[in-house]
């Protein structure tokens, strides 16, 4: 018999043994110093079978000679004779053993792979419960292309007995009946569990599609309703979570606006239910866009009024919330939130006015801004939206205070126009070919807003006056007078701009002819009027004298006696009268 055949006969006796050994201590060792064993000796499970050890039991009962397998020191006399009889054919000892080297290398090689398998096999199957034990157990390979935790296992406990305190079966010998006949129930029930948690993992997985589309279904509803009522939409990131979002635009920096809060806000998407939340933006600062959290607020009128020495509250604009309507309460957000992004542009231009008019008794705060009219006090507030109240009266409303209602809500209606002119006269500016004058307009341009308001109330003030220093003069004189009076004059110029009027100088005209005892006329001319600043006065005297009646009026040969500007009353009245006085004397 050559070497090899010496060689696998004493690895197939210590093989025998092993059986022999674990079948009659099997009750002495538990399932890991099994398994553990087992991989030792046999290398594989692949080719361990019930009939195969049954086999090997009974070769091993039948044979007699044991002895003489166990006997190492015969075998290796007989490996000598086998090499001795290979030299005799002529083949060399040398190569007889580097080919049985090469062969034994292999086997121990295979035997190393599967069992590295079957290592890989184990660790895989325990690292959804032990992750570090079986990372250390694991090949590189295997853990580079397979992901752990993917395979999972369970654990078999044994069932304990009451008698002697021993178990009374374990996971091998439960799989067999009394009479040896493989007990199939263990294995129907494991495919039972296993089918129900497959069952139960499509359901969870079925519902979690199903509310996963409903909330994509519901998020891309509400978009398509915000888009589906012309509103503009952007791509952005959170600001908080830095995730993908959509923006909303609905400030009025397309229409003509250079308000500093540009109107942008973020359509947030509640990961839960998939509704759409609005969230205005702040400006972009060194931090980047932030949340807006600033209060809605509106601009109100009122008008107070002096009655026994103390003012009341005559009149009081309203405040209308009826084009908040939709269906979709985004919509209703984004609808509010351009209104009082409308109130806070209107109120932040009525202040820039109202600081350089502050020498003509005008007062600003944070939030109001009072203007002063003889007896009148107009009020420009900036309030709090309140939900819960209405804030279109006073909470105890009389007849009294409301007698200038009308009239407040006149103001803020030509405030919110005039603000809507200048957007357009910007919008203008800018589709315009860019030159420096464009240029120059664009960065030196502000509304026309409290200004042409205030100098209109003055301007009728101003007429006031000059028409009781006139007539007061002329009835001092008792001479023969004929006084004509043509107010705003400028709006006698026919404009295709509504507004053009609003925004012109208002200009008012006396026509006064004087005729003493001589019959000689004296004509008088009071034009006036104000600068760009609207609130300044500018009163232009002009006086001529005629001979005759018929020379006045033909207008032929008159002397012109004064041509002068004043800018205030006094100088005004001291200089008409003296020229009435001299003219009454001549």
């Amino acid at each position: 018999m050559s070497v090899c055949v010496c060689v696998c006969v004493f690895f197939f006796t210590n093989y025998i043994l092993t059986i022999l050994s674990f079948f009659f201590c099997r009750d002495e060792l538990d399932i890991r110093q099994l398994i553990s064993r087992i991989l030792s000796e046999r290398q594989s499970f692949a080719n361990i079978t019930e009939q195969a050890l049954q086999e090997e039991i009974a070769s091993l009962n039948s044979k007699a000679n044991l002895a003489e397998y166990n006997d190492r020191g015969e075998d290796v006399v007989r490996a000598e004779n086998y090499v001795f009889k290979d030299e005799s054919t002529g083949t060399s000892q040398q190569e007889i053993f580097n080919n049985q080297r090469m062969e034994l290398s292999k086997d121990v090689g295979n035997a190393l792979n599967e069992v590295s398998l079957s290592l890989d096999f184990v660790s895989l199957l325990i690292s959804s419960v032990k992750p570090a034990l079986s990372k250390n157990t694991m090949s590189p390979h295997l853990q580079k292309f397979v992901k752990p935790t993917s395979l999972t296992s369970d654990k078999l406990e044994n069932e304990t007995g009451s008698g002697n305190g021993s178990a009374s079966g374990n996971s091998i010998e439960s799989t067999f009946n009394e009479n040896g006949t493989k007990n199939t129930k263990i294995g129907e029930g494991w495919k039972t569990e296993a089918i129900g948690k497959i069952t139960k993992l499509f359901k969870e997985s079925a519902e979690n599609l199903k509310m996963q589309v409903a909330k994509e279904n519901r998020y891309w509803t509400m978009v398509n309703s915000v888009k589906s009522n012309d509103e503009a939409l952007f791509r952005m990131r959170d600001p908080v979570s830095n995730a993908r979002s959509i923006g909303v635009k609905y400030g009025y920096g397309d229409s003509g606006s250079d308000f500093q809060d540009k109107g942008n806000a973020l359509l947030r998407k509640n990961n839960r239910t998939g509704v759409i939340t609005f969230v205005p933006l702040g400006s972009t600062g060194a931090n980047g866009v932030q949340v807006s959290t600033k209060q809605y607020k509106y601009v109100r009128v009122r008008i107070l009024s002096k009655v026994d020495e103390d003012y009341i509250v005559t009149g009081q604009s309203k405040f209308s919330r009826s084009q908040f309507k939709s269906l979709y309460e985004v919509i209703n957000q984004i609808e509010m939130a351009r209104y009082f992004l409308f109130e806070d542009d209107l109120f932040y231009q009525l202040s820039r006015e109202a600081k350089i008019l502050i020498s003509y008794n005008i007062t600003v705060s944070a939030d109001k801004i009072t203007l002063a009219f003889g007896n009148d006090i107009v009020e420009i507030e900036s309030v709090a939206y309140d939900e819960s109240e209405d804030g279109n009266s006073p909470a105890q409303s009389t007849a009294s205070s409301t007698i200038n209602n009308e009239k407040c809500q006149c103001i803020i209606i030509y405030f919110k126009l005039m603000l809507c002119c200048f957007y357009k006269y910007n919008l203008k500016l800018k589709q315009k070919v860019p030159t420096n004058l464009t240029k120059w307009k664009q960065s030196n341009s502000h509304p026309l807003i409290l200004r042409p308001f205030l100098g209109n109330l003055r301007h009728e003030m101003f007429v006031e006056t000059a028409e009781k220093i006139i007539n007061d003069i002329v009835k001092s004189t008792n001479l023969q007078n004929e006084l004509n009076i043509k107010k705003f004059t400028n709006l006698g110029k026919v404009s295709k701009n509504p507004f053009q009027k609003s925004i012109d100088k208002p200009i008012s005209v006396f026509y006064l002819q004087l005729k003493n005892t001589e019959q000689k006329v004296l004509k008088i001319k009071v034009l006036i009027t104000t600068n760009e600043l609207y609130v300044n006065l500018i009163l232009r005297l002009n006086v001529t004298q005629y001979e005759r009646v018929e020379d006045s009026k033909i207008d032929i040969g008159g002397s012109n006696i004064l041509l002068t500007d004043f800018n205030d009353f006094d100088d005004f009245q001291t200089s008409l009268d003296w020229t009435i006085r001299d003219f009454h004397s001549n």
